[in-house]
């Protein structure tokens, strides 16, 4: 008896039940490791390391072309010589990556060397070169993990990769937490790093059946870089966006300042990228599917999508912004005092996470144009307030900047949304409630009701 295949609504529900599970887990294993190793490590090992994540995440995303969006979104997106292709390139994007983080590294201890670098900036630090070399290693390998993990995605089948992600972020902080309870050096970071980037390679292909070959077919070679040039720039200005916050601290601040403001972002972030996970790897396809096979639909699905992402961001983002500086002072010890109220401002940026769908939709429906040039605006706003905010209000204003700049993309997307789309503004705030809802329950949880 045949199976009857399962309709979207189904496969949707799972998959986002798959990342939810997953995510969950990854945040809960982020936030145990963290609790754990800002007693073992100072302060200041951590704003040096997110100096280098900061470095190699730019690398990866000024060289993202698009890949996974690319498999999910083309009517190619199945066939074997596409796939093939794609393994190919993302080999060759790996080894890149790889060669130019172990440039920067060479780059940097020489200024250092012939000290070109004041010493109180983070960027001074004589460990950072070092660590981006042994850092370049994860890229490499990552550039070998099966393609077939992109093509799970495509088919909401993610149940393997949430299980391959999880499994190596736990082997990843197993080894640091050994490292940096023995050795107490910044190094077991790093170490944890590559040894992550290696185990999921090595699951991707024992768990998927499906093997990868070298292949180069001109014509999705042509296909990946038409969607990809734009993808590419989005990336390039969604990197300097997303890692702005920490580049530009880090030539304001000490690494101790920048050690403690990375435990506040962290928290501060820890729903939305959950949030965002769900964005990109369920509701991404959704979207796609929907304008694909019944277009007539999409403004329903859109909503109904809104809205749950919204209840919970605005409930969050509320909460966190009241309660906060509690969470801080009992998680942490005295050295992070100050994460608290950097926490409670940052939170306030959560609530604008389900604005970004629109930007999702219309990366399914091909016009990545747009998506760029939302980026584009809202980075250009933070790397135009930031410094100036710093100046004039000091670190605290530069905050407060941080966490508003998320409103231009509100504006935008909405103007945008309105003229390609459809926009209905009752629907756009219906859970705007939910904001203040979170924010009286922190207040009562933390007694200041």
């Amino acid at each position: 008896m045949q199976t009857k295949p399962k309709t979207l609504k189904k496969r949707a529900f799972a998959a986002g039940r798959w990342v939810l599970v997953g995510h969950l887990l990854s945040q809960l294993i982020r936030f145990g490791g963290n609790l754990i190793l800002t007693r073992l490590l100072a302060p200041e090992m951590f704003g040096v390391m997110a100096i280098v994540n900061v470095i190699l995440m730019g690398l990866s995303m000024v060289s993202d072309i698009g890949l996974a969006q690319n498999i999910v979104q083309s009517k190619r997106g199945e066939e074997p010589a596409f796939i093939n292709t794609a393994w190919t390139i993302q080999i060759l994007r790996g080894i890149m990556i790889f060669l130019f983080v172990l440039l920067a590294s060479v780059a940097l201890y020489q200024a250092n060397k012939f000290d070109l670098i004041p010493k109180t900036m983070v960027y001074a630090n004589k460990d950072l070169p070092f660590l981006l070399g042994m850092i370049s290693l994860g890229s490499f390998i990552a550039g070998f993990n099966s393609i077939h993990l992109l093509l799970l995605n495509r088919r909401l089948m993610l149940g393997k990769s949430v299980f391959i992600e999880v499994t190596s972020q736990i082997l990843g902080l197993a080894v640091i937490i050994d490292i940096a309870y023995h050795e107490k050096t910044i190094y077991a970071l790093a170490s944890g790093s590559v040894i992550t980037s290696m185990t999921k390679l090595f699951l991707s292909h024992l768990l998927i059946k499906d093997r990868c070959r070298f292949a180069w077919d001109k014509e999705t070679v042509e296909n990946i870089a038409h969607f990809g040039r734009w993808v590419l720039l989005s990336s390039i200005l969604g990197f300097l966006f997303a890692q702005g916050d920490r580049l530009l601290l880090g030539s304001f601040i000490t690494p101790e300042q920048l050690g403690v403001y990375t435990v506040a972002f962290f928290l501060a972030n820890a729903v939305k990228d959950v949030l965002s996970k769900l964005l990109s790897t369920v509701f991404y396809p959704v979207l796609s599917d929907t304008i694909r096979n019944r277009p007539e639909r999409l403004k329903d699905i859109y909503y109904k999508i809104r809205h749950r992402i919204d209840a919970v961001a605005m409930f969050s983002s509320g909460f966190l912004y009241t309660a906060g500086d509690r969470i801080i002072s009992l998680l942490y010890d005295d050295r992070y005092n100050e994460a608290g109220w950097m926490l409670q401002i940052l939170a306030l940026s959560m609530a604008s996470t389900g604005f970004t769908l629109a930007g999702q939709c219309f990366l399914a429906h091909g016009r990545s144009s747009i998506v760029t040039l939302l980026v584009g605006c809202q980075t250009l706003t933070l790397y135009a307030t930031v410094p100036l905010a710093y100046m004039e209000y000091g670190l605290r204003g530069a905050i407060w900047a941080i966490a508003c700049t998320p409103l231009i993309r509100l504006v935008i997307s909405g103007i945008l949304m309105k003229t390609y789309f459809f926009f209905h503004f009752g629907k756009e705030f219906l859970m705007l409630p939910m904001l203040f809802l979170g924010g009286i329950l922190g207040k009562i949880v933390t007694g200041n009701y």
